[in-house]
């Protein structure tokens, strides 16, 4: 059979990722709370274990209008475009990553998105080519609906093979869809694998 053929078939059968961005490919919450908010407040006597709520706005006695102001900052800080990825990721992806297509999927507010697609360029534009967010509400920032959140967008997509995430819900709501989910382990969720765990399965489930 022609060579070309088989390529093609072969292009067929590759499998599609799509990857949550916030405190997954990148660790944002734990460098804003490390970073930015013990430093300003020398008082906390919390740890980002603790954080076991997100948006953590209670637990830090704040405002969520106010934590969303100074998270949306942050993220478009030099300090949060300088996060450097998980260096066992970045090695799964070198050696792996081409085996897979790559989609970056995120819930962010419209005017921090470019500064996160330019870091998911930065670090994985090798494989990850396409970068999708769910617009998140802000006051006065009105966005046409077009998915209420994660789950719709990857029903209207219908190509999934394996998603990644942060969220119980969404986890679930991708699991009913019939999409192979993985929980990530954060302090707010009741996941038991880390990332580098997940891309052992994976690996496996190439």
């Amino acid at each position: 059979m022609d060579r070309v053929v088989l390529i093609y078939r072969y292009k067929l059968k590759v499998k599609t990722i799509i990857w949550d961005i916030d405190d997954v490919l990148n660790d944002l919450m734990k460098s804003w709370f490390e970073n930015i908010w013990l430093p300003s407040n020398p008082g906390c006597r919390l740890s980002y274990k603790n954080l076991t709520s997100n948006p953590p706005n209670e637990l830090l006695n704040l405002q969520k209008e106010d934590y969303f102001k100074l998270l949306d900052e942050y993220r478009n800080s030099n300090k949060a475009n300088n996060m450097k990825p998980d260096e066992k990721v970045i090695k799964w992806f070198e050696k792996y990553g081409e085996n897979f297509r790559h989609i970056a999927l995120t819930a962010r507010p419209t005017h921090t998105v470019s500064a996160v697609a330019e870091w998911v360029l930065c670090y994985f534009g090798k494989w990850i080519r396409t970068i999708s967010f769910i617009p998140s509400g802000r006051p006065n920032i009105y966005m046409p609906t077009y998915d209420k959140g994660k789950v719709e967008y990857l029903k209207w997509f219908g190509k999934a093979d394996f998603f990644i995430d942060d969220k119980t819900e969404d986890i679930e709501g991708a699991k009913k869809l019939g999409i192979k989910s993985y929980l990530v382990a954060q302090p707010w969720n009741n996941g038991k694998l880390t990332l580098p765990m997940i891309l052992d399965l994976l690996t496996k489930n190439e």
